[in-house]
């Protein structure tokens, strides 16, 4: 059976592979179909799941041929083909390049914006709705991880059936591992019941196989908290804590979120099911109401028609682009734009596929197309930030970027993008601020900590610019440019030794990088020059040699350093 197939390989001489995800039981491969000119994600089992019982390929396909036969709806991953390849059973599906919902949770964009988080709320409910009109009895692994976001913030469902494939046999998808981060996110089962333990209703511990659409609403439930709260209501170690926690422990209470939301969630969570809402109709109707209240605004319905065609063009461009094929992505939006011009995100998204082939004013051009038919929407503002960037026109950058910030203020883009022209201007102060925002709206992100340090380093503030660096290796002990940058900090203060360390270091992560061996050399000089005697030219002799190393990578600045000529 195939499963070492690496990126950039051919599968059967039509799916170029150029992304591979893997997870506990499953391996998606990122393609581009030379049949269908577009992207596609290639859904399968690893090999040990289809090893462990003969019946589960034969399983997986009438499950797989269940959800294509579900056709077109806005909110439900569309499903296209199921193909056998080397003996085992591979779904196509359309590719949704914005990731998963899981990657909101917790976040200002999110917990922040009740808005959107309604209307995800909503389009899960609308997705659902239709599938079970369509003959779903229940979808039964209800998480975020199954909830895919598209370029225009649309959710689609996905991963209908994959858990019920495991009713008909003895197999556990995980194995026997009881992790917490397992029981979080990965299908798993014991005796009769099969699912997402943290997600899973009361009922479904004990008879996963007969539940219905009820049990799906309890587990919306759970996920819609933790879109509110950031984190799950029950949380535990082994799977009979967690189930334990599920049928006997009330949820915490939502009051800040406004009664009918509260109220709402509550009754998702009801431990019997008889005292849920009995379908997905209902609790959208709610949740419409709760919108309109909120915002003064109808949540709209799926799109349907020629608005749907649309729609497909624009997150098949989307996709495309995704995969790094922006000429093919730029003719489904001139495609779209065909059929309904007036739609602001196509011409975003032009805007965007232009940029990225470098044609920047037409870029600019698009985007303020976009933002002519819909001047609130803060990425239109952003994008056309980066394209007056890329055309070094700095100061309209800043005020796109500011202009961003101001209808968004949540997104850390435009604030990282204003500090980079900010350090570019000298303007480092301000630019410091750019940065610490950056990082209290995401912590986790690394180059944020680099960057900061390298505008500390050029105010002369190395100390706090070794602090920045360290906090941006702790995120990503892999960079070889912040380990670069931290080994200059170093050397400023004098800590030649520890410079070198780091220098080192970035070599071995990075061998043709010709910095590290040009600051190493410059870093050995110094210390030949506070050695005496043997031991300070044995420490030129050593920068002579980086220097030779680094000039042969391309870096000019040896030539006129003491101790070195070619």
């Amino acid at each position: 059976m195939a499963s070492d197939w690496q990126i950039g390989d051919k599968i059967e001489n039509r799916w170029e592979i150029h992304k591979i995800l893997k997870g506990g039981m499953g391996i998606v491969y990122i393609v581009y179909d030379y049949a269908w000119e577009e992207a596609l994600a290639a859904k399968t089992f690893q090999n040990e799941i289809f090893a462990r019982d003969d019946t589960i390929a034969g399983l997986f396909k009438r499950e797989a041929l269940t959800w294509i036969n579900l056709d077109l709806h806005q909110n439900v991953a569309q499903a296209r083909s199921v193909e056998n390849i080397d003996g085992k059973p591979f779904l196509f599906l359309e590719y949704v390049g914005g990731g998963d919902l899981s990657s909101w949770i917790g976040t200002p964009k999110l917990t922040e914006d009740l808005p959107q988080l309604l209307l995800f709320a909503i389009q899960f409910c609308e997705g659902m709705t239709y599938a079970i009109s369509k003959g779903i009895k229940a979808h039964r692994d209800i998480k975020p991880q199954n909830c895919l976001i598209t370029a225009d913030h649309t959710l689609k469902i996905t991963d209908f059936g994959l858990a019920k494939i495991f009713d008909e046999t003895d197999v556990d998808p995980i194995g026997p591992s009881s992790q917490e981060e397992n029981l979080n996110v990965l299908v798993s089962r014991t005796g009769s019941a099969a699912g997402t333990p943290a997600y899973m209703a009361p009922e479904q511990f004990d008879d996963a196989k007969h539940v219905d659409v009820r049990a799906d609403i309890y587990s919306f439930g759970i996920m819609l908290f933790q879109m509110l709260e950031g984190r799950l209501p029950f949380s535990g170690r082994t799977w009979s804590e967690i189930a334990r926690l599920h049928k006997d422990k009330s949820p915490p209470h939502l009051a800040r979120h406004g009664l009918p939301l509260a109220d709402l969630v509550a009754r998702c969570l009801k431990k019997e099911s008889g005292q849920r809402f009995g379908n997905f109709a209902q609790v959208r109707e709610q949740l419409g109401s709760i919108y309109e209240n909120l915002t003064g605004k109808v949540a709209a319905r799926p799109a349907i028609g020629k608005q749907l065609d649309v729609n497909q063009l624009y997150n098949k461009g989307y996709s495309l682009g995704g995969l790094g094929r922006h000429s093919e992505a730029n003719v489904c939006y001139d495609r779209a734009i065909a059929l309904y011009a007036d739609w602001a995100p196509l011409h975003g998204n032009k805007g965007h596929t232009l940029a990225q082939l470098g044609r920047y004013e037409e870029a600019i051009e698009r985007y303020d197309r976009a933002i002519a038919l819909e001047p609130n929407h803060a990425t239109f503002h952003y994008n056309k930030g980066v394209s007056l960037a890329a055309l070094n026109r700095c100061e309209e950058a800043i005020v796109a970027y500011d202009r961003a910030i101001a209808l968004d203020a949540n997104d850390m883009k435009p604030y990282f993008n204003k500090a980079v022209i900010l350090g570019k201007l000298s303007r480092y102060e301000e630019a410091l601020n750019c940065y610490d925002r950056v990082s209290a709206l995401d912590p986790h992100f690394s180059h944020a900590h680099n960057n900061r340090g390298f505008v500390l380093d050029l105010l002369g503030r190395y100390d706090e610019a070794v602090c920045s660096y360290d906090k941006a290796l702790a995120l990503n002990p892999n960079d070889e440019k912040t380990y670069c940058n931290k080994g200059r900090a170093l050397a400023a203060l004098g800590r030649y030794h520890d410079a070198i360390t780091c220098y080192d270091r970035a070599i071995a992560l990075e061998p043709t990088y010709a910095s590290p061996y040009y600051n190493k050399g410059a870093a050995l000089e110094q210390l030949g020059s506070l050695q005496e005697g043997i031991n300070g030219y044995g420490y030129f002799e050593q920068a002579i040699r980086v220097y030779e190393i680094a000039y042969n990578l391309g870096d000019k600045r040896c030539i006129e350093n003491r101790g070195f000529s070619k």
